[in-house]
């Protein structure tokens, strides 16, 4: 385990605890080690509560002989790197419909596994994006979903402006074109920041940042602004040929 690691995860956990979508309601702990730049047992004790982050990363270690709280663990889940490629095809099936955050029966797991493959990834985006692949709503759910899953992804960011408490980024929403999700071509927004904790004391326009239901997370390396842009890619792949064969298969 590294400080890193959990800081990490703790950043990006952050605002869907404090809006009361994941873990325990601990959102003030969360922030005090934040801004402290520490950990402890509890704040430990309190991230392994999250009841779809931290099965995934505890999978994801398991699969690559590694601890759950590890930089490159927590970075792989929320961001995406090579170690996604070092997960068992087999362990992530197993743990798609069996596993504690899992919402698939078998035979459904089965199906998109079939379909997608070795794209299928235990990335919070694939996670995240699988309500769509999932969804059987009618046309006029179909933007507040949208809304939903691209809140709920991590996403990037390039800061043009800051304020505050908050920054001006601009950023590629998430768009369902002819039942096919894409990322539009970049908006400004206005997302929150906290400049209590590191590096966002520092922050400036140019700079690029992870984000989290309009929350900007962690200050992006370019390795990882790279990474998080070709999983994000690799996710959207995989989810609409999930969607095109479950259509093709209505049809036929």
């Amino acid at each position: 385990m590294t400080r890193d690691g959990v800081t990490l995860h703790a950043k990006h956990a952050l605002m869907p605890n404090s809006l009361g979508y994941c873990g325990p309601d601990e959102n003030g702990k969360i922030l005090e080690h934040l801004h402290g730049a520490s950990t402890s047992e509890s704040l430990l004790s309190t991230l392994k509560d999250f009841e779809a982050a931290y099965p995934f990363i505890r999978m994801i270690a398991k699969s690559t002989g590694k601890n759950p709280f590890d930089y490159e663990v927590t970075e792989a889940y929320w961001i995406g790197n090579r170690l996604l490629e070092r997960v068992e095809p087999a362990q992530f099936y197993d743990f798609a419909h069996r596993g504690p955050a899992s919402h698939l029966t078998r035979e459904a797991a089965k199906t998109i596994f079939r379909e997608v493959g070795t794209s299928a990834k235990p990335h919070h985006t694939f996670y995240v994006l699988g309500m769509y692949g999932r969804s059987n709503g009618s046309p006029s759910g179909e933007k507040k979903l949208l809304e939903l899953m691209d809140s709920c992804r991590i996403s990037w960011g390039k800061v043009v402006g800051v304020r505050e408490r908050t920054l001006l980024v601009e950023r590629s929403p998430l768009a369902l074109v002819d039942d096919r999700l894409s990322l539009a071509k970049p908006v400004e927004k206005e997302v929150a920041y906290d400049e209590g904790i590191s590096p966002f004391e520092g922050i400036r326009a140019g700079d690029w940042v992870s984000l989290h239901w309009n929350f900007a997370c962690e200050k992006l390396k370019q390795y990882q602004l790279r990474n998080l842009r070709e999983y994000t890619a690799v996710d959207i792949d995989a989810t609409n040929r999930f969607v095109r064969s479950r259509e093709w298969k209505r049809q036929s």
